[in-house]
């Protein structure tokens, strides 16, 4: 298992420019195996750990015995260790937003915060194959695209969190399980994670059971895919790099240079635009990146967007208008 955890590492080179790791532990066997072994590892790559813990205030004792036995584990291993909480329950009703939501909001905001505090280069995540084939199962109904396929990667440079990775994307769950029994850890069981309220829950406990009755290799196979769609995602990526000042000038597209794109750029080159102009594309789907194509590719007046945007076609290129922005 170590072994398999140094190739992967070393082959993704997840640790390159990478010193001092911060380690997300929730206390659950992911979490462990994934601190265990980068403890063991650690030499390999000249790493210097923290251990973190977040304890999100929705259960009660339970939550309290977790962060104290993540605190132990990494007092009986010497590992410097930090720990946080906060009133997820008070900030999802305060914030309109799921529990769910407001519980990853505020343990990211938290492992940032570490971070800088200790100033690491990296927060190391416990997510594996079966959280990946949840994700991807996740935005598949939601009406992701190919780079919605994409998920999660070993390496992410966040805008909001930095750094993070994602060194067990290869590991089954049910490996990481067997890791910690091997090393005689004692994970702790979080009760939640088999309620089927949340969608991801549903997900794990009763859609891909069901999938895997038309293919036992689901999970192996949608991270294959998920590989692929990240490969592909990043070329593009680049390609839009090397046209996106030729097609996109004085914050406008300009329509005869954008139609000599492949359909795939011009989403891309879309995308991009619409991010610079809007700050964002948080509330931008596929919808409206194939509506302002469309203005383009039929030589249309315009459409309507999120944010009280508007893509007005005039004099052959695409501006962006609004009360704020003004007219172009």
């Amino acid at each position: 298992m170590i072994k398999k955890f140094i190739d992967i590492c070393a082959t993704e080179k997840i640790f390159d420019g990478v010193h001092k790791v911060l380690i997300a532990v929730s206390g659950g066997a992911d979490s462990l195996a994934l601190a265990e072994l980068l403890i063991n590892s650690r030499r390999r790559f000249n790493l210097e750990l923290v251990i973190a813990h977040f304890e999100h205030g929705l259960r009660g004792q339970a939550s309290l015995d977790d962060a104290d036995f993540v605190k132990a584990f990494a007092n009986l291993r010497g590992i410097k260790f930090t720990g946080g909480r906060g009133d997820v329950k008070a900030f999802a009703a305060a914030n309109k937003i799921s529990v769910e939501t407001a519980a990853r909001t505020l343990r990211y905001e938290f492992l940032s915060k570490a971070k800088a505090d200790f100033n690491l280069d990296a927060i190391a995540l416990a997510h594996h194959a079966d959280d990946q084939a949840e994700t991807i199962l996740m935005r598949l109904l939601r009406g992701a695209t190919s780079e919605g396929l994409a998920a999660m990667k070993f390496r992410t440079l966040s805008k909001d969190y930095g750094l993070l990775l994602r060194p067990l994307l290869r590991f089954r769950k049910v490996e990481l399980e067997n890791f910690c029994r091997e090393k005689n850890l004692s994970p702790r069981l979080d009760a939640t994670n088999f309620e089927t309220d949340a969608t991801r829950n549903k997900i794990r406990l009763e859609l891909i059971p069901t999938l895997e009755e038309f293919n036992p290799a689901l999970v192996e196979t949608l991270c294959r895919l998920s590989e692929v769609a990240a490969d592909e995602s990043d070329f593009i990526a680049a390609q839009v790099e090397k046209v996106f000042p030729v097609v996109v000038q004085k914050n406008s597209i300009v329509r005869a240079e954008f139609l000599k794109l492949h359909p795939a750029l011009q989403r891309a080159v879309i995308k991009k635009f619409l991010a610079q102009v809007a700050g964002s594309t948080k509330d931008f789907g596929f919808v409206h990146f194939e509506g302002v194509r469309k203005v383009l590719t039929n030589n249309l007046a315009g459409v309507e967007l999120p944010k009280n945007l508007r893509a007005n076609l005039k004099h052959g290129r695409i501006f962006i208008t609004n009360n704020f922005y003004g007219k172009d």
